[in-house]
């Protein structure tokens, strides 16, 4: 029996981590299209609210399915529904496309939000990209070598938007506690 094999009947009908990767995803992205119907005149907590509870919801979810992940081995958490044990520039892939997915939607919706609402909305958009921020150190702390593929790739909106809310000092793990030019390009 092969090593991908063995994953496959070690983990029994365990998730893998393309799966729960992919799901977020797919739960994410409606979410972020409602995002980008967010005007300056609707761009307030009781707009804001309940979809920023779903997409937290979406990456809770996902974090507690990974973290169910903590007891298999590397080949067990890399190895897809499929049998293919994915290499780990893989799963960067994967977290790329979410990153993108949520930073892109907060970087609009910093520049479209009122002055008289920045605190608020700031504040709920912070919840979220803690989430991201668990959801990151989570999957690093499973994969080794994840973080090293990972930096490169990460979008340089997400460095923008992570100085503009002030949150350098949670993402700092991935180095966004240097300065960062641009950063400010995104504020309203």
């Amino acid at each position: 029996m092969s090593t991908a094999s063995n994953a496959l009947d070690a983990r029994c009908d365990c998730h893998n981590i393309q799966g729960v990767l992919t799901d977020a995803t797919a739960s994410i992205t409606p979410l972020v299209a409602e995002l980008s119907y967010i005007t300056a005149s609707n761009c307030t907590s009781e707009v804001l609210t309940p979809i920023i509870t779903e997409l937290k919801g979406c990456l809770s979810g996902a974090i507690t399915e990974i973290e169910g992940f903590a007891s298999l081995s590397l080949t067990a958490i890399l190895t897809t529904a499929d049998g293919v044990v994915l290499e780990v520039t893989d799963v960067a892939q994967l977290i790329v496309c979410i990153l993108k997915l949520i930073f892109e939607a907060c970087a609009t919706i910093i520049k479209i939000c009122p002055s008289a609402n920045i605190k608020v909305v700031y504040a709920l958009l912070c919840e979220v990209l803690v989430l991201v921020c668990t959801l990151l150190q989570t999957i690093c702390g499973l994969i080794s070598g994840l973080l090293i593929c990972l930096i490169p790739l990460i979008p340089s909106v997400c460095f923008s938007v992570i100085a503009t809310l002030d949150l350098k000092s949670t993402f700092s793990f991935i180095g966004a506690t240097t300065p960062l030019t641009g950063s400010l390009s995104i504020s309203p």
